[in-house]
């Protein structure tokens, strides 16, 4: 007895021991059932550099109706901070209706990249919004800004709509 009473201590030891393993930053989720395995996320190269943004958002700037036609503000932003820099994406999109390619056309449909207070703004290129449920909106992005590619763009962002 004493020694399944030590046993049993000592795995209550190692079981609260343990710390966390480092993974994935404590986000919300974009699946309806909150499972932690499609955390929002940006992500894209920037010339030859990969960019992760440390979170993503979706917003509805504006929802204006036209006849039987709901459309659409939306902005999806992402944005990263290493050291002093601070990286950010913001894609906007006037004139929303649903899954499609919105190519760059500014002031309707444009992407802008930013490295501290210095714009890089998009003259070429296409977001491409691949679903948007009631719970995500999923899509991809590359653009040309101040000739240097944008490409690779991804993002998953809980919905705006």
């Amino acid at each position: 007895m004493k020694r399944f009473l030590a046993i049993a201590i000592l795995c209550a030891g190692l079981f609260f021991s343990c710390s966390k393993n480092s993974g994935p930053a404590d986000q919300s989720s974009v699946q309806p059932n909150n499972k932690l395995d499609t955390l929002v996320s940006m992500s894209a190269k920037i010339g030859a550099c990969s960019f992760l943004t440390t979170d993503a958002y979706g917003y509805n700037v504006q929802t204006t109706q036209s006849g039987t036609a709901t459309i659409h503000n939306i902005l999806i932003t992402g944005s990263e901070r290493k050291n002093d820099s601070v990286l950010a994406f913001n894609l906007t999109i006037n004139g929303y209706y649903g899954p499609d390619t919105y190519y760059i056309n500014p002031p309707f449909v444009t992407a802008t990249w930013y490295v501290n207070n210095q714009r890089h703004y998009a003259t070429w290129g296409n977001i491409v919004i691949k679903s948007d449920s009631s719970y995500a909106m999923i899509g991809s992005f590359m653009f040309l800004a101040d000739s240097i590619l944008v490409s690779d763009g991804v993002f998953n962002v809980l919905s705006p709509i």
